[in-house]
């Protein structure tokens, strides 16, 4: 399941080491998809402890993305 959050299109973007410029359209189609995939997640898993550890993942993994950009590591470019 934690596999299948990685592979969201969303933190592919993210994880994009180039400076590659990306619309706002993209991020927003990613970002909903996203949001998607958690709510069908969170609505079908019964075990919390599942639910807690899928959604810790993924905030561990933004909070990093976000010390990355802040460092300068990786830049992002968003086009209209």
């Amino acid at each position: 399941m934690i596999t299948q959050l990685s592979e969201q299109r969303f933190f592919r973007l993210l994880s994009e080491c180039s400076p590659k410029e990306f619309a706002v359209n993209d991020f927003t189609a990613a970002l909903q998809e996203l949001a998607n995939h958690l709510a069908d997640i969170s609505i079908n898993e019964q075990d919390y402890v599942v639910l807690l550890r899928y959604f810790s993942f993924g905030l561990n993994r933004l909070k990093s993305y976000r010390s990355q950009f802040e460092q300068g590591e990786k830049c992002l470019v968003l086009s209209d």
